[in-house]
């Protein structure tokens, strides 16, 4: 969120977390459900005295962002959802989830560039873009074996999260990437019709990753989308 931060420093308090086993966040002793990422989300809230949030989330953020919605909605003034997804994994990505984690768990992180990077980015980013394709492999090495791990775990027994879309009643912007073969655009645009006040956008030429591979178009959608709360 490096990107969205220096964008919105001067007009907003940003607050990125690190989840566990992620940056500087140690990792946790077991393994963890999406619940215990959104706990987390809340304990970092009380320790800041911050009552009420515009709450955002890419991927695996998204799937949290939904455990928030579940846990503690009063707190959350408007919700941002970036390249995910309301549905649980099918049993073809669960297995994919379970293989990738035993690799990661003999072989380290560094697999995770081999088998990740083509779904992560757009094909015009991994051609064009060497300081975002080398960003993303960097911050891949640098989690944990076990934080990737244990992230794996909880996104694979995540709950459906498609019967909340229609209470989630705040306003809502749901932002995708053009070429996203995680969360297309049909199943972003099909999530947002679901939900009462969400807007759906689709970034041009993005993978999974919009926010960092089109960052001043991902910039411009979400300060449009805040002017229109604020």
């Amino acid at each position: 969120f490096e990107f969205q931060m220096k964008a919105f420093a001067g007009s907003h308090r940003v607050v990125a977390p690190d989840y566990p086993g992620f940056g500087r966040s140690p990792r946790t002793p077991a393994q963890p459900d999406v619940r215990y990422y959104a706990e987390g989300v809340r304990g970092l809230l009380d320790r800041l005295h911050l009552e009420r949030v515009i709450l955002g989330g890419v991927s695996m953020g998204g799937y949290v962002a939904f455990e928030c919605m579940r846990l503690f909605p009063e707190r959350v003034t408007a919700l941002v959802l970036a390249n995910t997804r309301a549905e649980p994994d099918s049993e073809e990505i669960r297995e994919t989830r379970n293989e990738m984690a035993l690799r990661v768990a003999q072989e380290g992180v560094g697999v995770l560039v081999e088998l990740q990077m083509e779904r992560l980015l757009s094909a015009d980013t991994l051609q064009n873009d060497e300081e975002v394709v080398e960003s993303v492999r960097a911050m891949i090495l640098d989690s944990s074996p076990d934080g990737v791990v244990a992230a794996l775990g909880a996104m694979r027994e995540r709950p459906d999260s498609t019967p909340l879309l229609g209470k989630i009643g705040i306003p809502t912007l749901v932002v995708g990437g053009e070429e996203d073969g995680i969360a297309t655009p049909e199943i972003m645009g099909s999530m947002a019709a679901k939900m009462p006040d969400a807007r759906h956008e689709t970034i041009p030429q993005t993978g999974h990753l919009s926010n960092l591979e089109a960052p001043e178009k991902f910039n411009a959608t979400l300060s449009e989308f805040l002017q229109t709360i604020e």
